[in-house]
């Protein structure tokens, strides 16, 4: 390993991982971070960008200009750039570098367009491309209780009270607990997948890989996404696009917002506040279809 002005960006990457891991983020956030980084450091050895002391502002600019080339999303490229800035803090406070080169670049802006929810059109046509009792178990029960990839991933068959439906949600964002509640329908047929499942026990991952019969994986649960995307046709098919939809259908079916933010892990509102033009515009078209006096009027 190298000192301050002699580490390579290769070795802080792994070095920063390490300390990821000691700090104890989740198997979700070191994913996110690796995988990021890991384009980055890449693009600097592609470009003979080998030590940290070798970076300059002028090589992060020209990385995010790149990204724009390629018209990656700019939420992903947003997403690549906060990685990168908090990779570069760390070799700071860490003393490999003196000063973060990220201090005078702005990340990439974010388009500030608001996605929508699946339609029910869409939420058949997913369900009906499900082939396996876990599939659309798994599908139901991101659509009830909104959780996270990750937390969905962590939770034990003791975790689920299938006769009530309460959740216990041991390893939110921050490893902070919550309990959050699926409904009748999604615990029938969490019933009928655990049915097909042997030696069940309160300690058996929730949900398995039917490859291993393992804890399913963050990398099986992307695909079987992507397959179910595939064979519904529907445009965008994701964990997230499951609990943006729990979200919005939330906030239209009138649910306080600060209520929701608890179900849903978040510290505060700030993110759910996005989703508010949506439910708004909701209620403007139904004054316009419903209001009193123009329909007397009419």
């Amino acid at each position: 390993m190298g000192h301050r002005g002699t580490t390579s960006i290769a070795e802080a990457l792994e070095m920063f991982m390490l300390d990821c891991e000691a700090r104890r983020l989740t198997p979700a956030t070191r994913y996110f971070y690796q995988n990021k980084i890991g384009l980055f450091v890449r693009w600097c050895g592609e470009h003979d960008i080998e030590l940290l002391t070798d970076l300059t502002p002028h090589d992060l600019r020209r990385y995010f200009i790149n990204l724009q080339h390629r018209e990656l999303s700019s939420q992903y490229q947003n997403n690549i750039g906060r990685a990168i800035r908090a990779f570069l803090n760390y070799c700071v406070r860490d003393e490999l570098m003196q000063a973060t080169p990220f201090a005078k670049v702005k990340l990439p802006r974010m388009e500030k367009k608001i996605l929508e929810a699946l339609t029910t059109t869409d939420i058949k046509a997913i369900l009906k491309s499900c082939q396996s009792e876990r599939d659309r178990a798994i599908c139901l029960f991101l659509l009830d209780t909104g959780v996270r990839a990750s937390e969905l991933l962590a939770l034990n068959v003791e975790d689920i009270d299938k006769a009530v439906g309460t959740i216990h949600v041991r390893l939110g964002k921050g490893q902070k607990g919550r309990v959050t509640y699926i409904g009748a329908a999604s615990r029938k047929q969490l019933h009928r997948y655990w049915l097909k499942r042997t030696n069940l026990s309160p300690k058996s991952p929730a949900f398995h890989s039917t490859m291993t019969g393992d804890r399913l994986t963050l990398d099986g649960l992307v695909q079987m996404m992507e397959r179910l995307r595939r064979r519904s046709g529907v445009a965008i098919c994701t964990c997230h696009t499951f609990r943006r939809t729990f979200a919005i259908t939330c906030l239209r079916n009138g649910m306080n917002i600060y209520v929701l933010a608890r179900l849903m892990g978040h510290a505060d509102i700030t993110i759910l506040r996005q989703y508010l033009p949506l439910v708004e515009s909701d209620l403007q078209d139904a004054h316009a279809r419903f209001g009193t006096v123009d329909n007397f009027l009419r």
